[in-house]
């Protein structure tokens, strides 16, 4: 069609208001469940501009964008109240339209007056794609609608123009991060740097995360692993007049799932709690808190299922009002119990714990939690010893991190192995090794030969998965730990690529030779090799109820003979050695 056609039809599309909204999910992958829905505009179905990038594209190019998003701003607004949506609504609108003088003001406001909706509901989305030439007014017309109560997000961060600036300058609520860097985020080690580092900006800016574009459930689980609490994508629910309210069943983790490394979980937090019954009287709950001065809060419980939480300071506070006990003595707990408090099973992680605690806007971070095991109470956590208890990880990893690598040294990795041990859980174990790596150390230099060993670091962490432990053991030597027998196909891919990379260590020289003149360990001259990567796997067969003698020696046996082989890959069969003789 010509441009005077589709003028046309974009003409009649806003005379007749007919535009379709639909809906996509945004999830909480911590609490499994819905956050809010981004609306999405699309034109009649046979026309045209049925798609949103020509329908936007026409309305900018004939100077109708900003009457076009109040069109779909209202027409959106009004389905996400008739179909009775929870959470909030995402609405898109570019800067050239908020910033177009012949912009409605106050129309949207009192739009959702009349639809009885909170504007705190709603989340203004600005694309980072399209620029914005006066930032300063751009904050202006933001900041108004944030006086009048709506939050604010950036979308497609790092595709564009403004980048960090617009970010800093805006301040948003939230930021949602460009597909892009979502896209095989579970392969790309750049992009979950990329990620790790929005997160950590994002936590010092108490500004949520959002990633949008996910697509499989490795990228997923990726981004857990990060600290992404809120998620968007194909793989969670596409666009839809009536989209999925809940995550689907395969995307939630079931209660068999491995517990947590190092025993850092919940459990480890908890503390024996004092129980109350919901009808107990505020003059009785202080009468205990008088008796136990050490004692904080207490777990308001019925049929054994914990209801809510009162704390010391709450009831404090409570009573210090003028005539405040006399008010409140003989009401009963219940009516002034925290019944949102935070109640986590004793095997997450506490990673999890902490992402759980400020993944909702809050002006404070609550000082108590409950922990359950299979939903029955367990005890009380504290926040303050899960600061403490997270601190003291960090520095226990640092302190036995690889210096080079910064991957889990040996301390880590036979905290891994008996962890797995206890748990009688079966594992794989692979052990990577570099060939011929001396002489080539004494030809390029320690520094090239670092680079070497860091390149095979940043292998094993592209094929890492979150059954999947990766640690230096020292020098040139890594193993794998893997629950998943898919690690037998990940090393070969391992070894492919190195291979394919190996050209970039060596001069035109030795590459065309294919070996190199050194001296050898008698100090000796001769033609070694070009370095090359090996692996040697145990499978379950033998790994399983292995003490750790008996596995150090099978490890050694299957590496001597990946050495060997040809393709630097060797899979240790039940057959080739036993685990019980090797301890008799």
């Amino acid at each position: 069609m010509t441009s005077l056609d589709l003028a046309k039809e974009l003409d009649k599309i806003i005379i007749k208001g007919a535009i379709s909204p639909l809906f996509q999910p945004i999830f909480n992958i911590l609490e499994h469940k819905i956050h809010g829905f981004e609306a999405l505009s699309r034109g009649p179905e046979h026309s045209p501009l049925y798609s949103p990038v020509p329908l936007f594209k026409t309305a900018e190019h004939h100077g109708k964008l900003s009457e076009l998003e109040t069109l779909c701003r209202r027409i959106s607004l009004e389905q996400f109240k008739l179909r009775q949506f929870q959470g909030r609504l995402f609405i898109n609108i570019s800067p050239k339209a908020l910033l177009d003088p012949t912009h409605p003001k106050g129309m949207t406001l009192q739009l959702l007056q009349q639809l009885g909706i909170s504007p705190s509901q709603v989340v203004i989305e600005l694309s980072e794609q399209y620029p914005a030439d006066d930032i300063d007014l751009l904050k202006s017309c933001l900041n108004h609608y944030r006086s009048q109560g709506f939050m604010t997000a950036i979308d497609d961060l790092g595709a564009g123009y403004s980048g960090l600036r617009l970010w800093s300058e805006l301040s948003p609520d939230y930021v949602k991060i460009d597909r892009h860097f979502i896209h095989q985020i579970d392969s790309t080690p750049v992009k979950q740097e990329f990620v790790r580092s929005i997160v950590e900006l994002c936590q010092s800016l108490t500004c949520k995360v959002i990633a949008e574009g996910i697509e499989t459930q490795e990228e997923l689980a990726v981004l857990k692993q990060l600290g992404i609490v809120y998620c968007q994508g194909y793989l969670l629910g596409r666009p839809e007049a009536q989209p999925s309210r809940a995550m689907k069943a395969t995307l939630v983790p079931n209660n068999t799932q491995i517990q947590p490394r190092y025993s850092e979980s919940a459990e480890s937090l908890c503390t024996s709690a004092i129980t109350v019954v919901p009808t107990l009287k505020l003059k009785h709950l202080s009468d205990t808190f008088s008796s136990q001065p050490a004692l904080q809060a207490v777990v308001v419980v019925q049929d054994q299922l914990p209801l809510g939480i009162i704390s010391r300071a709450t009831l404090l506070e409570l009573f210090s009002t003028p005539y405040g006990r006399a008010l409140h003595e003989n009401h009963a707990v219940s009516e002034v119990m925290d019944p949102q408090v935070l109640q986590i099973e004793a095997n997450e992680p506490l990673s999890i714990v902490s992402q759980l605690l400020t993944s909702e806007s809050a002006n404070t971070v609550a000082q108590q939690f409950i922990i359950l095991r299979r939903g029955k109470l367990l005890g009380i956590g504290h926040t303050k010893d899960l600061l403490q208890r997270i601190t003291e990880h960090r520095i226990k990893m640092a302190r036995h991190a690889n210096p080079l690598t910064d991957l889990p040294g040996n301390v880590p990795i036979q905290e891994e192995l008996k962890r797995l041990r206890t748990q009688q859980k079966p594992f794989y174990l692979a052990y990577f090794d570099l060939c011929h790596f001396k002489p080539y150390n004494d030809i390029y230099g320690f520094c090239r030969g670092d680079e070497v060993i860091c390149e095979v670091a940043d292998l094993l962490v592209k094929y890492k998965t979150d059954n999947c432990f990766i640690g230096h053991v020292g020098g040139d030597d890594f193993v794998v730990i893997s629950t998943c027998e898919r690690l037998i196909d990940r090393c070969q891919h391992i070894l492919t690529e190195f291979e394919a990379n190996k050209p970039l260590f060596y001069s035109a020289e030795h590459w065309q030779a294919q070996e190199m003149l050194a001296d050898d360990r008698q100090g000796q001259a001769c033609y070694h090799k070009l370095i090359s990567l090996s692996v040697g796997v145990l499978t379950p067969a033998h790994t399983f109820n292995c003490n750790e003698h008996s596995l150090s020696t099978l490890s050694a046996r299957a590496k001597k003979q990946a050495k060997s082989a040809s393709n630097g890959f060797y899979l240790l069969e039940e057959r080739d050695i036993s685990p019980q003789a090797l301890s008799a």
